[in-house]
């Protein structure tokens, strides 16, 4: 496979347009245009679907793309590795995270960090789908099955309770038993997209009848905007007591005694990242103050 042809796919493909590939790479759409079709000539498959809003991936190309993909990382990551000190903290670091723990979480222990290695460039990306390390050097984020090349080392557990404010507790009163949770308003992350954070159904099933799943009075996908509802009385809210936004709410624990699901947070990296200073100091920074707060 001609390696120069496919870095240029890549970029064609990210792109999904002739005219903006062209400006990236600096040449004309034209030869772009011709390079591609030699390179589907030199395959024997078609790429693309062409047509007036740009280009589209046929099943073949998106196999290629992600091909493409993997490789273009191993390379980044190998430049990186060349030319990166053992014993320095410096350069780029990508740290793939869910929205909520980028916002909240990580960045209470960003500042002191960062004062440690001012040299380094934290570069947070947030997403709540397809969280893996094709565009990122650390993911935090619950355990990815069936990756034995990924280091996952276990950061924090995040037990989960019941919460609502004074102000709902005052409306409508305090469930007084788990199936009381039937006659409530019960708000959940919504459920139709991969939830990044955890179980967080527990709350629709608890106390439910046999095979009975409740139907949620809200739904949002956002934790912040579902902490938020919460702390404006509109229902009744499944979160973790480590959650800052908690922590800092005057939200109630309606059953502080139930023993809920845990969410287990991990810092996860590339195997053959083992060794960069960048990518080990913060996993060890983050463990160490973890395990401080927990002998306070």
């Amino acid at each position: 496979m001609d390696l120069v042809k496919l870095k240029i796919f890549h970029t064609v493909a990210k792109l999904g347009n002739l005219t903006k590939a062209a400006d990236v790479l600096n040449t004309s759409q034209s030869s772009l245009s011709r390079a591609m079709k030699e390179f589907e000539n030199q395959l024997k498959m078609k790429l693309f679907q062409r047509h007036s809003r740009g280009l589209e991936l046929t099943l073949e190309g998106e196999k290629i793309f992600q091909h493409a993909t993997e490789l273009m990382q191993e390379n980044e990551n190998f430049l990186k590795n060349f030319h990166s000190k053992d014993n320095e903290v410096k350069g780029e670091l990508k740290i793939m995270t869910t929205p909520h723990m980028g916002a909240t979480w990580l960045m209470s222990y960003l500042s002191e960090y960062l004062e440690i290695y001012p040299e380094l460039n934290i570069k947070i990306l947030c997403r709540t789908e397809n969280l893996n390390l094709q565009d990122a050097d650390v993911a935090i984020c619950t355990y990815i099955p069936h990756h034995p090349n990924l280091i996952q080392h276990p950061l924090k557990s995040f037990p989960m309770g019941l919460w609502a404010s004074p102000k709902y507790i005052e409306e409508y009163g305090r469930p007084k038993t788990i199936e009381d949770l039937d006659h409530h308003k019960i708000l959940a992350y919504t459920q139709n997209l991969t939830d990044p954070y955890g179980n967080f159904s527990w709350i629709l099933t608890l106390g439910a009848k046999p095979h009975t799943i409740r139907r949620p009075y809200f739904e949002i996908n956002s934790l912040e905007g579902l902490i938020n509802a919460a702390n404006e009385g509109i229902g009744i809210i499944e979160i973790s007591r480590e959650s800052l936004a908690v922590q800092e709410s005057n939200l109630v624990n309606l059953f502080p005694e139930l023993e809920g699901p845990v969410v287990e947070l991990y810092y996860i990296y590339k195997e053959n990242l083992k060794d960069i200073k960048r990518i080990t100091s913060l996993k060890n920074f983050l463990i160490n103050k973890i395990n401080a707060a927990l002998r306070i």
